[in-house]
């Protein structure tokens, strides 16, 4: 049987590779020019390394990428380093990444240290999800965190990411993000660029296509291209199934830096912005976390954040954004001048779902209602949130339902 796949992101990749081994053809179809979805990256002419166009990286619990990466004969370009983690607040950077960090966190009071270590640690010990879904993340944060902690803390985040939703956010989808967080991170050796051209590799090698810059928005659209048996859709669910109910989605925009200088000199890789005000929620040096020798020597600097698809930010050039965001880099480094070689912009319409309670009574299966039509997308991942793992996971998912019935 002859199976089309909508989108070549990690999870249509991974379910390619799956029929296309057990030697079913099968065809990609990808609106971008390029495979790999939000972990897609570029590479400048003095590089020997790609970057993504978003941030990515590995914990130590991802072990769905970690063996597709051992099973493509990646491993000994994978490793783990441990990046710093900081706060942005009230115009000071603080390291903010384990219990010490915690200890000498300078805008609590050691009470309020003390309850949010425990609490963090409950979170990262219970696996009981279920238990948060009916209660929201605000609700829950300042019942046991405290209110200035929360307030200080997660608020902000929050807020930052979901806007005026933030108090309808669900604690499991919190809980997922302090249970899988990892002080380790991991990468490979020339970026994720390596993982996907690989996989695009193997599929070829056992007779699958790919056709890149080839939007399929519609069941008509592929009744033309030609006939096939099966379908797997990867892209957001409203695409295909615009009467389904489904959770809203955040865009991101994404502005990098590329820099003759280092930005954040302690050397904080990620560094959360919970000063209120700012237009953007992280800004991340990779090249604190990945050494700048393999891209030419430059520093790499992310800034970005989460929108509503009706912002303006995705109507606006490179440059306007980065007039907008200019003046608030200065505050977070008021004595740094910005040694900029050049930059580039990446925006993404479909990059966050915004999960409410009870989130798990209104995840669509993937068998749809239509004959031989499978949905496997970001939306269904839950309790967890995006990013490459459960992209990987749920392309095993899905591939192991459809072919257990062939």
């Amino acid at each position: 049987m002859r199976t089309a796949i909508i989108g070549a992101g990690f999870t249509g990749l991974t379910t390619a590779l799956r029929f296309s081994q057990k030697g079913h053809a099968v065809t990609i179809f990808e609106k971008e020019k390029f495979c790999g979805g939000l972990a897609a990256g570029f590479k400048e002419k003095n590089w020997d390394w790609s970057l993504e166009h978003f941030f990515h990286h590995l914990f130590t619990s991802d072990s769905a990428t970690k063996n597709l990466i051992s099973e493509l004969g990646l491993s000994e370009k994978f490793f783990y380093l441990r990046p710093k983690t900081s706060i942005f607040y009230k115009g000071k950077i603080s390291q903010f990444d384990s219990p010490l960090s915690l200890l000498t966190f300078p805008h609590l009071n050691l009470s309020d240290k003390l309850r949010t270590g425990l609490v963090t640690f409950y979170l990262k010990s219970t696996n009981s999800w279920k238990s948060f879904e009916n209660i929201t993340a605000s609700d829950w944060l300042k019942k046991y965190y405290g209110e200035k902690p929360y307030q200080i803390l997660w608020r902000p985040l929050l807020k930052s990411k979901f806007g005026n939703k933030a108090d309808k956010i669900s604690m499991s989808w919190f809980w997922a993000r302090i249970k899988k967080r990892s002080q380790k991170l991991g990468y490979l050796e020339g970026g994720f660029q390596v993982l996907i051209d690989k996989l695009v590799e193997k599929i070829k090698q056992n007779g699958g296509q790919i056709h890149l810059d080839s939007e399929i928005k519609n069941f008509n659209d592929l009744n033309h291209q030609s006939k096939f048996e099966r379908l797997i859709i990867t892209t957001p669910t409203q695409q295909f199934f615009k009467k389904m109910t489904v959770p809203e989605m955040l865009g991101a925009i994404n502005l990098i830096l590329i820099l003759k200088e280092k930005f954040l000199a302690d050397g904080t890789y990620w560094l959360n912005i919970n000063e209120p005000g700012f237009p953007f929620v992280a800004v991340v040096e990779h090249t604190n976390f990945i050494d700048p020798k393999h891209y030419g020597g430059n520093y790499l600097l992310y800034v970005g954040g989460y929108y509503p698809q009706n912002h303006r930010y995705f109507k606006m050039t490179k440059e306007q954004i980065f007039k907008e965001f200019l003046p608030y880099l200065k505050k977070i480094n008021p004595t740094y001048h910005l040694s900029l070689i050049t930059y580039r912009l990446f925006k993404n319409l479909h990059a966050q779902p915004v999960i409410p309670v009870n989130y798990s009574k209104f995840i669509p299966p993937h068998r749809t209602t239509i004959p031989n039509v499978f949905l496997a997308n970001m939306q269904q991942v839950y309790p967890w949130d995006r990013g490459i793992n459960y992209a990987v996971e749920l392309g095993e998912r899905v591939a192991n339902e459809v072919l257990k019935n062939i």
